[in-house]
């Protein structure tokens, strides 16, 4: 699949992150805000509650920082 702005995509929250915006899932759906390349985005990441984490320059992967693609079931 291609990045394009406003899909919908899994972010993969690193403890710090969880522990500052009261997440404590691994994982966060996130909107595609910006493209850089087709591996490169910038996100808003969707957590639940009042909270607003913004992503720049977040690489496709599965590590901490990085965003993947929804496993559709």
């Amino acid at each position: 699949m291609k990045p394009s702005i406003g899909r919908i995509v899994i972010f993969h929250c690193d403890e710090t992150q969880r522990e500052k915006m009261n997440n404590f899932q691994p994982d966060a759906p996130a909107v595609i805000t910006a493209v850089w390349g087709d591996e490169c985005v910038n996100l808003k990441i969707l957590l639940d509650g009042e909270n607003t984490l913004y992503m720049t320059s977040s690489t496709l992967g599965t590590g901490e920082r990085q965003w993947s693609w929804p496993v559709i079931n």
